[in-house]
């Protein structure tokens, strides 16, 4: 098919309604009595129809790696998620050209009518398809339609510029202005939501400030990236919505138009970011088009799990790791975070220390093996909340260094721990996130901190301001180095009081939970006790924190799993523990 007649044709139209009118003559009365210029949004509606038909037409190859079977049937949609397939299909260049012309088009019509809202909304929508969202901004910014729908349009753009605390507070305009179903529907998130989540979800009414809170702390719990300004998942989600509007009344590269089916794959999935060909559809014929092309759409990848399952929702300060997973299954809905394309494992090492009723958090990374992340602009984020409302404390540091320590505190007690090292340029995040709590000592007066390792350097520390410059930032130790171990005890006597001290290094196990580890370890210290190191010692006197540091030589340890466990007899009376798991690697 060749370049679009009828784009043409919409484009001198709307050339000869700008042009200034010849002065009439008596014998041209018959010719004006007839409506020679078409309405403005119907020549863009035109225009745009054509553009979907000649990509439709001149769209590329796919390539990709097609399932066996649909991952997921979505009505009359087959759909899959395969990450291996990271780069976009290229669109061909006769096409980002009809583009151009179309948004020419568009401009021109906008001009005449800068309050319809399809017209608005369709030039936000091809330019921020053409990867230009700044232009989408200005048009956005320029509408002039009654009611909520500018600010939706400028929302988008401003979620695709990354301006995520400007977009959420141009959404919360939206809300407020739409009646009470409309703003039901635009709040509700049962599209992202497991079964046991939608369940507890559907338990409160829409607009009672039950459902409202549960939806805040869904929202809090969504986001990929905690050390930053507004809320991009909250607003992802307004986006999808609005971007619902652009292609409700306007065709996409898809033959049949928009349905339900296309609505619930652009809510759960995002919208299409590009398309490919990928043969035919059997029997389907376009008239004297020709056979209908059977339409590959491609989401940006990789997407993670857009909302956490129910077990963080429900916990999320004992929350672990690997209930953190992005691709944790089942995925019901998937997100692509622009400053998170490439995701990793953030190598660290934490540990929690008490301040009266405050918990000070330590944490100790290192990114600079990290090959996206050389030479770029580092921020950092150390983010706490105990998960129950959407609160929390976060230490920020920017222009970082690669390798370095970062502190916050937060309410003592169990808290949700999210450690972030944030290149932006590369759109790389290593992000570390799981529940941490204090060491178990139920009914002891005496509890412990955890441990802190840290490569020794002649001195004894005293203080974690002292261990901090020298805390290690994994737990992957080699057994050629000594590792030293600082912790603190608290509420021991001010008087001073015995405190018989025996640190020790044992297998790990497969056991799960502390009681089971605790007793396992136990039974192994006793048996072999491969490395071990104990000590006689009075607590402070004139304070109710002991801090106390040893030091370790584990070179006779094979590579492995371990875990270091700390005891102490607090005066003949009790025992308290506590545990810090290890990965030996070779000299």
């Amino acid at each position: 098919m060749t370049t679009p007649r009828s784009g043409l044709l919409a484009a001198l139209i709307v050339c000869a309604l700008l042009a200034p009118r010849a002065p009439a003559h008596a014998q041209d009365t018959t010719i004006y009595a007839k409506p020679l210029i078409q309405d403005p949004r119907e020549v863009g509606i035109a225009a745009q129809a054509e553009f979907e038909r000649f990509r439709r037409a001149h769209l590329p190859k796919f390539d990709g790696r097609r399932p066996s079977s649909c991952q997921e049937q979505v009505g009359r949609f087959c759909y899959w998620y395969d990450e291996r397939d990271r780069e976009l299909p290229k669109e061909l260049p006769e096409v980002t050209q009809a583009r151009e012309r179309l948004l020419r088009v568009l401009d021109s019509v906008g001009t005449l009518q800068p309050g319809d809202n399809w017209i608005s909304g369709q030039r936000v929508r091809y330019l921020l398809e053409a990867g230009r969202p700044e232009e989408a901004l200005k048009v956005a910014r320029s509408c002039t339609s009654v009611g909520w729908w500018c600010d939706a349009i400028t929302g988008l753009s401003l979620h695709e510029l990354r301006r995520y605390a400007e977009a959420e507070a141009t959404f919360e305009k939206v809300l407020a202005a739409m009646g009470t179903r409309e703003r039901c529907t635009w709040r509700s998130m049962v599209p992202y939501l497991d079964d046991d989540t939608r369940r507890q979800y559907n338990r409160n009414d829409c607009g009672t400030a039950e459902r409202e809170a549960f939806e805040a702390k869904l929202w809090w719990l969504a986001r990929t990236r905690y050390g930053l300004d507004g809320n991009d998942s909250r607003t992802e989600h307004f986006s999808r919505l609005t971007y619902v509007e652009l292609v409700r009344n306007a065709p996409s590269a898809h033959q049949f138009g928009f349905d339900e089916s296309e609505r619930e794959l652009l809510i759960r999935f995002g919208w299409q970011r590009a398309w490919s060909q990928d043969g035919y559809v059997r029997g389907g014929f376009d008239g004297d088009r020709g056979a209908i092309p059977n339409v590959v759409g491609h989401e940006a990848v990789p997407a993670h799990r857009f909302i956490p399952p129910w077990e963080v929702v429900a916990s999320p300060a004992t929350s672990d790791s690997t209930e953190w997973a992005v691709q944790l299954p089942p995925v019901v809905a998937r997100y692509h975070p622009a400053y998170a394309a490439n995701l990793k494992m953030l190598e660290h090492q934490q540990a929690l220390f008490r301040r009266g009723d405050t918990a000070l958090v330590v944490l100790a990374y290192d990114v600079s093996g990290v090959p996206e992340m050389m030479g770029q602009t580092l921020d950092v984020a150390l983010a706490l909340t105990p998960g129950v409302k959407p609160t929390g404390t976060v230490s920020l540091a920017r222009d970082a260094r690669a390798k370095g320590t970062i502190t916050a505190r937060a309410p003592w007690g169990a808290l949700l721990m999210s450690a972030e090292v944030a290149a932006e340029g590369s759109s790389t995040l290593a992000r570390a996130r799981y529940g941490i709590r204090p060491p178990y000592a139920m009914g002891a007066r005496v509890s412990l901190s955890d441990l802190l390792f840290y490569s020794p350097y002649g001195e004894f520390p005293t203080t974690v301001e002292e261990v901090l410059p020298h805390a290690l930032a994994t737990q992957r130790i080699r057994s050629s180095q000594p590792l030293g171990v600082y912790w603190e005890a608290y509420n021991t006597n001010p008087d001073g009081e015995r405190m018989k001290i025996s640190l020790t290094v044992v297998p790990e196990t497969e056991e799960t939970g502390f009681l089971a580890r605790s007793a396992r370890a136990l039974r192994l210290s006793r048996e072999a006790q491969p490395v071990s190191v104990g000590a006689e010692d009075f607590s402070a006197r004139g304070s109710r924190t002991s801090p106390r540091a040893l030091q370790l030589d584990i070179s006779t340890l094979k590579p492995g799993d371990y875990l270091v466990q700390l005891e102490i007899d607090v005066a003949g009376q009790y025992v308290i523990r506590a545990d810090r798991r290890i990965v030996v690697t070779g000299p």
